[in-house]
């Protein structure tokens, strides 16, 4: 009978930090991209990004989102230690970053949002994982629908790249709770 090896022999399994991390680490060079590419374009055009006052509901609503998945992450950390400690403050700063850039997008029209948690997870971060993963998912959603009604291109990139992370983010946590790189990847 053959076998084949699926995986190169110099090919080690690999450790949750470095899957995380390499999921992670494109996710804030994505997250970043925006901020660079509107001040290139800005320049270019010889004036700050065009808004459209149409947008505001939904990127206060996108903001709403951001801030309380910030609240959510905040309380995720609190029990776990090293290397999940680590890649969980990743997660959560980006989505500081997040609030951060909408919060400055809108600027004067931006309005408070909850500091409420959507949930309260605790425990190990395999534990926590497939919780955090299907509010990754829902996130991902809520700014996919709301990019729907967005006008202005500058917001709508923004949403975008938003988006882009979190689909990573959901992947990241899936492969963690123990779902198959093929079914974490479709989720």
């Amino acid at each position: 009978m053959d076998t084949h090896q699926v995986e190169s022999p110099d090919m080690s399994m690999t450790t949750r930090r470095r899957l995380i991390a390499s999921l992670l680490t494109g996710g804030a060079i994505v997250a970043a991209a925006p901020l660079f590419a509107g001040r290139a374009s800005a320049a270019e055009a010889g004036g700050p990004p065009q808004r459209d006052a149409a947008d505001n509901d939904a990127l206060n609503a996108s903001l709403e989102r951001e801030s309380r998945m910030v609240a959510t992450y905040r309380k995720a950390i609190g029990g776990l230690t090293e290397n999940d400690l680590i890649a969980m403050t990743l997660i959560l700063d980006h989505h500081v970053a997040y609030a951060q850039a909408l919060t400055g997008y809108l600027a004067v029209d931006v309005k408070t949002p909850s500091s409420a948690p959507l949930a309260s997870p605790g425990g190990s971060l395999a534990s926590i994982a497939r919780q955090l993963a299907a509010l990754e998912d829902q996130t991902a959603t809520i700014h996919t629908d709301n990019l729907a009604t967005i006008k202005g291109i500058d917001a709508a990139m923004l949403l975008a790249s938003i988006v882009t992370v979190e689909a990573r983010h959901s992947a990241a946590l899936e492969l963690v709770a123990g779902a198959s790189p093929i079914a974490a990847v479709g989720n």
